[in-house]
């Protein structure tokens, strides 16, 4: 028992935010529409639903779509009347996981619907070409997969 609170807040400690700690101001802001989320503390726009998703007006519904990495690496959109969604890197991917959160470890408000499964980043292995990191919005752990295996991805754009 206390090997896990002990755990909890080295990362707590390691997010930045303080035990209890609460903040006034959301840290993702949704766009009118409802289809795009600000994060306000990284200036990144992602799509709110997976691609293959659809937003309804008030949560995201289908089954999204899987991919292999290359697939995935070369999606485009206009979504949301914005251009510029390009995969994210892990760093940017592992950025959305909530720590304190399991199954989904993501914001549930501002991603509703969010599969349970390994998410594509736009970031290779470096010791070896067919590989490509991944972050798994179960448990918000980050891994290398293979680039052939077919996994969901989530969309992200520079706001500037």
């Amino acid at each position: 028992m206390w090997k896990e609170v002990a755990v909890a807040a080295l990362v707590l400690a390691a997010s930045g935010v303080a035990w209890g700690e609460t903040t006034d101001a959301p840290r993702f802001e949704i766009s009118d529409d409802g289809k795009v989320v600000l994060d306000q503390q990284t200036g990144l726009q992602w799509m709110r639903c997976s691609v293959g998703q659809n937003w309804t007006g008030t949560t995201c519904t289908g089954t999204p779509s899987r991919h292999t990495w290359d697939q995935a690496s070369n999606l485009t959109s206009n979504h949301a009347g914005l251009d510029g969604w390009r995969l994210p890197t892990v760093d940017e991917l592992q950025g959305l996981v909530e720590y304190r959160m399991f199954n989904p470890a993501i914001d549930p408000h501002a991603f509703p619907n969010t599969p349970m499964s390994n998410f594509w980043s736009s970031s290779e292995a470096a010791y070896d070409a067919f590989y490509a990191w991944t972050v798994n919005f179960a448990n918000g752990f980050s891994n290398w997969r293979h680039k052939r295996q077919r996994f969901e991805s989530r969309m992200v754009r520079d706001a500037g």
